[in-house]
């Protein structure tokens, strides 16, 4: 009897264990089955010139030398463009890259030339940056009511796109931007996490 009662435990205990394995293996697999399916964060999308924070470093150059940029030094890169009036259109592009995070902005703004009268208040925002422009503040704008509010999401005009006063704002933990655009300059920035694909 005794014998019979040590199998009957050992056997009670390999079905147990049996039992515990194979929750801990859906414990461990779940998760990231889980987590491969979360969307990703859509400020992890926005595009600037064609980089996101997640494009690997060392596409960027060449991504940004197609569309005639010049790399300044590793982390800057600028454009010039005529305009009117004997001004040029000068476009700023900075990557930084540090310790799993990515900060990008991207600059427009007028130089030089003489200007004797202002610009018109409601000229258009570029069409080259309208849909850059519209990526960004639909990914920090489209939310409730009260987030926009808090966000400061100023209702976008075909003049002017602006987020937060055009001041840098935290979006959550991991990613912050800034978004100022008009027909005359534009600064945005997007600054977050990064997984490089």
């Amino acid at each position: 009897m005794n014998g019979l009662l040590q199998s009957d435990w050992n056997a009670a205990w390999r079905r147990r264990l049996n039992h515990w394995s194979a929750a801990a293996v859906l414990m461990i697999a779940v998760p990231t089955v889980a987590t491969a399916d979360l969307p990703k964060h859509p400020l992890a999308a926005v595009e600037i010139a064609g980089i996101s924070l997640n494009t690997p470093a060392d596409m960027i150059a060449g991504i940004l030398q197609a569309q005639g940029y010049t790399q300044m030094n590793p982390s800057l890169y600028t454009k010039s463009e005529a305009a009117a009036n004997g001004r040029s259109t000068v476009y700023r592009i900075e990557v930084d890259d540090i310790a799993g995070s990515r900060e990008l902005s991207y600059a427009r703004s007028l130089t030089g030339g003489r200007n004797k009268s202002p610009p018109s208040r409601d000229a258009a925002i570029p069409d080259g940056e309208i849909a850059m422009v519209r990526q960004l503040y639909d990914a920090v704008c489209n939310v409730n009511e009260d987030v926009q509010s808090e966000r400061k999401c100023a209702p976008p005009q075909p003049a002017s796109v602006m987020i937060n006063h055009g001041m840098m704002l935290t979006v959550d933990a991991n990613y912050s931007v800034l978004l100022k655009a008009s027909d005359s300059s534009t600064s945005v920035t997007v600054k977050g996490s990064r997984t490089e694909q």
